[in-house]
C-alpha cells in the first residue's frame, strides 16, 4: 500500500510538472501565441470583471470550522449576488450557521435576518471600495467574497509573495479549468479558472495556513451574468410591518 501511495504521488508531481513547463515555456514559441502565462491569465481575469459595470453571480460555500476539541468540521451556504458598480450591491445568505441579507445603496447598509424578522440600517460611505475596508473593522461582519466586488477586484492578491503557479488542466463539475496557485504569507489561494472567453472564476479556495488545523473556504460560482436586470431600488431593504429594527453594536461592545 505504501508503495502504491508514493507510485501514485509520483505520477501527480510529474504530471503536473509536465503541464506547468508546457504551460510557461509556450509563451516564447512562435507557433503558441494563443498560450499564455499564469500571471498574463489571471490579469485577463481580473480586468475583465474590473471592467464589467454590474453583474450577478451564485456561490455554493463550504468553509471550516475548529471545534474546541480541536476537531474540524465542515459548513455550508448559498450566496447569491448582484452588483452595480461603484455603489451598490444586494447579497442574500443562505447557509447552515444563519440566513442574512445585506443591501447597500451608496448611502446606507441593511444587515436583514429572516431567521430573526430583524434589520438594521447604517450610514455608509459611497462606494463599494470604502464599504468593504470599513465594515469589518466598525461592525465586525464581511459580505462573503466581497473583494471580488470592488473596483479592483484582484487587489486582494497583491499580497502575493510569488507570481501565480499553474497546477494544470483540472476538472470543475466535469469541465477543464486552469488551475492557479497564489501564496501569500498569511494564506494560500487556488482559482480555477473556464477556459472559455472570457476567463471566469468558477472554483477558489482559500487555506489560511496559518491557523490551527489550516481551515479551508471553498467556494463554486455559477450562473455569472453580465447584463443582469436590476434597478435602484433592488439595492433597498424595504421592511414589512412585522420586522423590527434593531442597533448594530461594534465589536468590541
Amino acid at each position: 500500500m505504501i508503495r502504491f501511495r508514493i507510485f501514485f504521488a509520483l505520477i501527480i508531481t510529474i504530471t503536473t510538472t509536465f503541464i506547468l513547463t508546457e504551460k510557461i515555456q509556450a509563451q516564447n514559441d512562435d507557433n503558441s501565441q494563443s498560450l499564455i502565462t499564469s500571471e498574463e491569465l489571471l490579469n485577463q481575469v481580473c480586468d475583465f470583471l474590473k471592467s464589467k459595470e454590474s453583474f450577478g453571480v451564485e456561490m455554493d460555500i463550504t468553509y471550516d470550522n475548529l471545534l474546541n476539541s480541536g476537531s474540524k468540521v465542515q459548513y455550508s451556504g448559498y450566496q447569491s449576488v448582484v452588483v452595480k458598480k461603484p455603489s451598490f450591491l444586494q447579497s442574500n445568505y443562505i447557509g447552515d450557521q444563519g440566513n442574512r441579507n445585506f443591501y447597500y445603496d451608496g448611502k446606507t447598509f441593511t444587515l436583514f435576518s429572516p431567521d430573526f424578522n430583524v434589520f438594521s440600517t447604517q450610514n455608509a460611505p459611497s462606494t463599494l471600495d470604502e464599504l468593504v475596508n470599513d465594515i469589518e473593522e466598525q461592525y465586525g461582519f464581511t459580505v462573503p467574497m466581497s473583494n471580488l466586488f470592488i473596483n479592483n477586484p484582484c487587489s486582494v492578491l497583491l499580497k502575493a509573495t510569488e507570481k501565480p503557479l499553474f497546477i494544470g488542466s483540472n476538472l470543475v463539475n466535469r469541465k477543464e479549468t486552469d488551475h492557479l496557485l497564489i501564496v501569500t504569507d498569511d494564506w494560500d489561494g487556488q482559482l480555477w479558472v473556464s477556459q472559455d472567453d472570457p476567463p471566469l472564476i468558477l472554483k477558489a479556495i482559500i487555506t489560511y495556513k496559518n491557523l490551527p488545523n489550516s481551515p479551508q473556504y471553498t467556494v463554486l460560482f455559477s450562473n455569472w451574468n453580465f447584463e443582469p436586470s436590476i434597478t435602484n431600488e433592488t439595492f433597498k431593504f424595504t421592511p414589512n410591518k412585522d420586522t423590527t429594527q434593531i442597533e448594530m453594536l461594534p465589536p468590541s461592545e
